[in-house]
């Protein structure tokens, strides 16, 4: 595991109303992180950014933009944010133990109700 890896699986994220902190590692299992980008675990993801990320500071000082087109480039979001929801969907739902039978993220309910809408037209 590289020093970007161990650092990135340990960086704390404010998750409002979650109470406590929730890891990356926490939020993006390696299994959710293989199935939602080219990387096998969020260690890898962000190592592969080629971004200088040793702490939570040094990741947070990344250019929105530039990590927003990277998410983009390497995964099946177009940006942070929405991967970092469907991220904390799944968190939340495992959590509270109605993951399983329907535990697609609103990114691929929205994506399948696209293509619907698409289809129907």
């Amino acid at each position: 595991m590289g020093e970007a890896e161990t650092s990135a699986a340990t960086l704390d994220v404010e998750i409002g109303g979650l109470g406590g902190e929730v890891t990356l590692a926490d939020l993006f299992p390696p299994t959710w992180v293989e199935s939602h980008s080219d990387a096998t675990s969020i260690g890898d993801f962000v190592d592969n950014s080629g971004f200088d990320v040793s702490d939570q500071e040094s990741f947070e000082s990344i250019p929105t933009h530039k990590w927003d087109r990277y998410v983009n480039a390497h995964s099946e979001f177009d940006d942070w944010q929405s991967m970092l929801s469907a991220a904390v969907e799944r968190y939340v739902l495992e959590r509270a133990g109605t993951t399983g039978v329907d535990d697609a993220s609103s990114a691929e309910r929205e994506s399948a109700r696209e293509e619907s809408a698409e289809a129907n037209a």
